[in-house]
Parts: C-alpha cells; sequence; structure tokens
C-alpha cells in the first residue's frame, strides 16, 4: 500500500452543546477551508472533502479516540471517545465527543466547561488528491477525495494547528494525485522536506524550484517556487566530493570490521566463538555495526547484559516523531489485523468452549508466544532471521521494536475475558435490589418522592388542593475494587498462559461474589437507614419475632400481613407492597419448598394458599439458619440499590508498565457500591429458637 504520513488539522468546540451530565460535547472537526501545504514539488492549498463518500469510516464507525495532545502510546492518555459522526449543512465533519468518567478527566472536562480549554486538534490520513491547477501562478488546489481522520485531540495549542505541522514527518510518503486538466495520472509526490530544510524570503527577483540560491556564502536549492517577498523551503547543496569520500571511508571500516571479526573468530575459543555469534546475532537484528558487537564481545558482559546493551543502543537511537508521541508508518493496518488474529488464537487456546476461531485466527493456532512474537517483530520492519527465544523475548519485553504489541495484545485478550459469558452458579443479589449509576466516586443522594395528599373529590368551583412532597433521603456510594496480574518473560519464553486461564475462575468469579457479598452484607449486617434505625426494627414495622415467626404458614401469613400494613413515607397513607421474593438460608430450603409446593386436597381445610406464591432464593450468605425473609421487587418499590461508576459497568483492565521486572502487568479495575433506602419493601423474621 501507499505510504502516507499523518496530519494535523484544526478543531472547533462548541460550547453551546456542552452536557455535564453525560459530558458529551459536540465539535467541528474539519471543513472545506483551504489550507497551504508543503510539499516536495510544489506548495498547495489542501481541502478536505466533507462528505461520506470521501471520508474512510472505518476508525469512525469503531469511534475516535480522543486522546490528550494526540498520545496515543499509553491508554491512560485516552481521554473519551467520539460517539458520532456527521456532516452539517455547511460541509463541515463534526463528531459528538464522549469523555471518561475517571477521576483525572473530570478535571480536564472541566477545563472544557469552563473555557480553559478551547484547542482541539484532528489527526487524520489522506490517501488521494484530485491537483487542480490554478490560473496566474497561484498554488493549485490538492482536494483531498480519499482520507481517513485517525484521532481527535485536546491540545494546548491555538486551532489554526494545521497550518504547519505535517512537514517534518521523518519518512517519504506517497499520495496517489490525480491531476484535473491533464494527462498524467496517478502521479506520486513526496510529502515531506529533508531535514534541513529552512526557510527563506525570497529578495530581489522570483524564484523557480531547483534554483539555486546563496545564502551567508552557503548554496542552497530552492524546494518551490516563490514570488518576491514569499517565504519559501530550501535546503543545503549536496557536496558530490565529500558524499563520495565518505563513502569510501566508509566502506573502508566496513572491511575492516570484517577483518576483525574473522581474526577474533580465528583465535577464539569454541565456547567463546559461541558467545561472538549470539552477541553479532542480536548486533545486526539491531541493524547495527559489527565494531558494536566486538566491543560488547571485549567486555566480558555476559550474553544477557551485551544483548540489554543492544536494546539500550537501538532506543537511544531512536528519533522521536514529530509531536513525540506518534510515528505512523507503512503497514500499521496490517499490524493491527495481524495483532487482532493473534489474540484470537491466545483466546481460543486458553478458553476454547467460550471463543471460537475467528477469521484469521487459525493462521497462528499452532504457533508459541515466541513464533507470535517474531511475527509481530518482523512486520514492524525488525530483522528475525535467526532470532533465538531470548532475543525475542529481550525486545518484545523492552518495546525496543514491538511499539507495545503484546501488551496491548494481552490487554485486549484480559478485556474480552473479562466480558464474556460464563456459566458460574448463578447469583441473585441482582434480583433483589434496584440499579442505579453514579457520576463519581461522592456520595450521591437518592430520594424517595411521594404524594402526601392523594387524589380528592374536587366541587365544582372549589380550589384544587395542591399536594406536597415528602422527600426521603439516603445516599450511594461507589467504591473502586481491584485486583492485579503478571505476564512474565520467563511465562513468555515457556510459552505459559496459564496467567491468563485464571481469568474466567479468579477475576470474574471474584467480581460476582465481591458485588454479592456487599448486597447481601446489607440484609446480614441490618444496616442502618437514614433515620438511625436498622433496617430490619420493630419500629418500621417489617420485623417479625416470637413463636410466630417460624417458617411456616402461619408465619407466613403474619409475614405478609406485615406487608399489607405498611404506610407511606408521611406515616399516614396505606400503600400497596406486594412481596416476590421468599428469602431463605440453606437450612430451610426444604421447609420453603413444601410450603409453596401444589397439593391435590382431599377437602378445602389442605388446600395450600400459598402454592407458587413466591419466587425462592436460596442463599448461603444468609448464616442465620432460622432468619427468613419477604421481598418485593425492587423496581415496584425503593428498598436495596446497587450502582456502578457511569460508563464502567464492566471490569475494565489496564496495562501497567514494568519493564524493568521483565513482567507485563495489569490492573483489573470495578467500580461499584450499596445502599438500604427504604424497610417497606422487605420484612424478615427471626425463626423459631
Amino acid at each position: 500500500m501507499t505510504k502516507i504520513n499523518k496530519q494535523y488539522g484544526r478543531a472547533l468546540i462548541q460550547p453551546a452543546t456542552i452536557d455535564t451530565k453525560t459530558r458529551e460535547v459536540d465539535v467541528v472537526f474539519a471543513t472545506e477551508t483551504p489550507v497551504m501545504r508543503f510539499g516536495w514539488e510544489e506548495a498547495y492549498d489542501e481541502i478536505l472533502l466533507c462528505e461520506e463518500s470521501a471520508m474512510r469510516m472505518e476508525r469512525v464507525n469503531a469511534g475516535l479516540p480522543v486522546v490528550d495532545a494526540h498520545n496515543t502510546w499509553s491508554v491512560h492518555s485516552q481521554l473519551g471517545r467520539a460517539s458520532k459522526v456527521w456532516f452539517n449543512d455547511k460541509r463541515e465533519a463534526c463528531a459528538r465527543l464522549q469523555f471518561s468518567q475517571r477521576d483525572e478527566v473530570t478535571k480536564i472536562f472541566q477545563d472544557i466547561v469552563d473555557g480553559i480549554i478551547t484547542g482541539i486538534s484532528v489527526g487524520y490520513r489522506v490517501f488521494k488528491f484530485m491537483r487542480e491547477p490554478q490560473d496566474n501562478g497561484k498554488k493549485p488546489i490538492y482536494r483531498a477525495v480519499d482520507w481517513m481522520p485517525m484521532e481527535i485531540s485536546l491540545a494546548p495549542v491555538p486551532a489554526d494547528i494545521n497550518s504547519g505541522i505535517r512537514a517534518s514527518d521523518s519518512e517519504q510518503n506517497e499520495i496517489e494525485i490525480i491531476n484535473l486538466n491533464s494527462n498524467k495520472k496517478n502521479m506520486k509526490t513526496k510529502a515531506n522536506r529533508s531535514e534541513n530544510a529552512i526557510d527563506y524570503e525570497v529578495v530581489d527577483e522570483a524564484v523557480k524550484q531547483g534554483d539555486e540560491i546563496t545564502i551567508d556564502g552557503e548554496v542552497y536549492v530552492a524546494l518551490e517556487d516563490g514570488e518576491v517577498g514569499d517565504t519559501i523551503q530550501v535546503e543545503p547543496k549536496e557536496k558530490e566530493g565529500e558524499e563520495k569520500g565518505e563513502e569510501k571511508e566508509k566502506e573502508g571500516e566496513e572491511g575492516d570490521r570484517a577483518i576483525d571479526v574473522k581474526k577474533i573468530r580465528t583465535q577464539a575459543t569454541k565456547q567463546e566463538r559461541a558467545r561472538l555469534d549470539a552477541i553479532l546475532v542480536s548486533v545486526r537484528a539491531a541493524k547495527l555495526p559489527d565494531s558494536f558487537g566486538i566491543e560488547l564481545y571485549q567486555s566480558n558482559k555476559p550474553v544477557e547484559e551485551c544483548r540489554q546493551a543492544v536494546i539500550e543502543k537501538v532506543i537511544a537511537g531512536q528519533t522521536p516523531p514529530v509531536n513525540g508521541t506518534h510515528d505512523m508508518r507503512l503497514g500499521v493496518e496490517a499490524i493491527e489485523k495481524k495483532r487482532t488474529a493473534i489474540q484470537g488464537a491466545i483466546l481460543h487456546r486458553v478458553y476454547p468452549s467460550v471463543f471460537k476461531l475467528e477469521k484469521g485466527a487459525g493462521d497462528y493456532r499452532g504457533m508459541t508466544l515466541v513464533e507470535m512474537g517474531k511475527e509481530l517483530l518482523a512486520e514492524r520492519g525488525a530483522n528475525v532471521r535467526g532470532m533465538d527465544k531470548m532475543a525475542v523475548a529481550n525486545l518484545v519485553f523492552s518495546r525496543a521494536h514491538s511499539s507495545s504489541d503484546f501488551p496491548i495484545l494481552f490487554e485486549g485478550a484480559i478485556d474480552k475475558m473479562l466480558r464474556a459469558d460464563y456459566t458460574f452458579v448463578e447469583e441473585f443479589w441482582n434480583q433483589i435490589a434496584r440499579q442505579t449509576s453514579v457520576n463519581d466516586f461522592r456520595a450521591k443522594n437518592l430520594y424517595q418522592v411521594e404524594s402526601a395528599n392523594g387524589m380528592a373529590e374536587t366541587p365544582e368551583g372549589s380550589e384544587i388542593k395542591y399536594t406536597t412532597l415528602v422527600e426521603g433521603k439516603q445516599a450511594i456510594r461507589v467504591k473502586s475494587y481491584a485486583e492485579g496480574i503478571k505476564f512474565t518473560r520467563q511465562a513468555f519464553i515457556n510459552d505459559d498462559l496459564d496467567a491468563l486461564s485464571i481469568i474466567p475462575s479468579r477475576f470474574v468469579k471474584d467480581w460476582d461474589e465481591l458485588r454479592g457479598n456487599l448486597v447481601w452484607g446489607l440484609i446480614t449486617d441490618n444496616v442502618s437507614l437514614g433515620d438511625n434505625k436498622a433496617l430490619f426494627h420493630a419500629d418500621h414495622k417489617n420485623l417479625l419475632t416470637g413463636a410466630g415467626s417460624a417458617l411456616n404458614a402461619a408465619g407466613l401469613a403474619a409475614a405478609l400481613l406485615l406487608f399489607k400494613k405498611q404506610t407511606g413515607i408521611d406515616g399516614k397513607r396505606r400503600i400497596r407492597v406486594v412481596p416476590k421474593f421468599l428469602i431463605v438460608p440453606p437450612e430451610l430450603e426444604v421447609e420453603a419448598r413444601k410450603l409453596l409446593t401444589v397439593v391435590t386436597p382431599s377437602n378445602t381445610q389442605d388446600v395450600n394458599v400459598f402454592a407458587n406464591a413466591f419466587t425462592i432464593i436460596v442463599e448461603p450468605r444468609l448464616t442465620d439458619a432460622t432468619a427468613w425473609y419477604l421481598s418485593a421487587d425492587p423496581n415496584a418499590i425503593d428498598s436495596l440499590y446497587y450502582a456502578y461508576l457511569q460508563g464502567n459497568e464492566t471490569l475494565r483492565v489496564n496495562n501497567e508498565d514494568d519493564f524493568n521486572t521483565d513482567s507485563m502487568k495489569y490492573a483489573v479495575r470495578g467500580d461499584f457500591g450499596t445502599a438500604a433506602i427504604d424497610f417497606r419493601g422487605m420484612v424478615k423474621a427471626n425463626g423459631a429458637a
């Protein structure tokens, strides 16, 4: 595929669209306003065609990430996601941005609300231009008819960032350009300039591309046309003699190194030659000179330390991309597809009954982790021929070439495992409590609102009586819970996926049990309500004690009567509360099922009036062997509540960088809270002693 670099364009926040509750805001991230660009062959005005036929929608449909200043290196830099993209009647590309509920994002979103953060930049890639020449020497118009947005960033820069960022990318790109009014088709043009290019203001007379210009005694070559007063790009003229001399000197040095290696091998013992060869494999795979390998060999350091030195040398020599965070290269889409396929193969291997082999994953089904690592390294251009397990592991765990492929791969695999549908022992806590959500970790007040007057007769001409609302205030607070998991370098080399295989049986099950413990704990701990009285209390008229509280027909009748005598928040008006669940400990399961069993009576006295009257819930967390409960449907009356942090109803995983200990660390987090809101939806019977 044609190589292409990433560009940046302006975007505008629409302040009137800010929704502080959902943390959403609309932005215009692309317009058809011409923007001046500098190409290798000419300067031009770029126009992004803002219509569906011109924009590639693959990343748009997946949800464009909203990141901090184009930082896509870490998931912690992602601030949100574009939930919707559309084109308005002004031919502008618009997006609805939704920001994360994380604490660290709260402050950033507040700065947007306050008007402090106003700069937004969009990163995009152009695949095809329509070139329209202009009369009177004006710059041609390059109309992008095939382009794709990559991400949207909050950026501490003015909104006109698109005026000049693209030019210093380190790789040459080739963009398909179709010339209008010309016979030239599919012309390729370089989309970057030399690293040595400088700005030059044209004086005296116009300059044509390729003209030589003397500046401060040095000869430069014009990279574009320019009229008097224009600022153009020029670069130093190559000095042919020096270049040839340097090449000759380089050839001599390489010959000397080859002689040095041959000489050292001849004089070395068998064991030393093996050590030298192991070092040279790593050095040459990293495309470093043999002289560096000889230097490491003569240092007498262990092979492992020498390999680490190679990795550090590669990292030190890498040139950072223009904004310090991006390095868009050929094959990124291919890498993502390969990483996704390998992830599918790993998931199928760990849990085949849940994860089936998807398209492409079968190609990697029989590979070891080291072989998969080689595939990803090779896709990024690393020379892995002859590389052993240790060398592959060093590169993967140092990120020298892997660019986070395996950390991201495992993070995605863990995330899918956390969200998969497993068959565990059924839990019932979510049936007796009602779900809500909160925006942050502060206590959220929950209100019960009930009419105090009700409907009343209104004689003709009489004034309507307006009811007052009685509020019962309770609060719910969400807390964070987390577990960690490590995948070590040794496990990678040994092709050991046991660390991932425990995700369903450990993390998912632990999360289910934790939530159940918290909800059932409201009942077993008999928590206090806003009136400073326990959930089950004589004053609440929902506690049955004494001989009549045993689990039998008489006890059920007494408990049901307590339900039917409950009053509203004002303590006066009777309310209709119907129990749905009979909740018992394991010790009372048999008796409960007998009480609710349908029988064929021989006379009316033998009729079982409670047959199928309630749904039985047997809960092992109920440790009192004699106590039992009746509970109403939580959606019919407020009783118990559980809450998640908004947008985080499931477990999530984050990659915790820790390459100093040769491991990939992952934190699995969940946010959850519980509260007892009202006593009218439940009755407790202490049972016979």
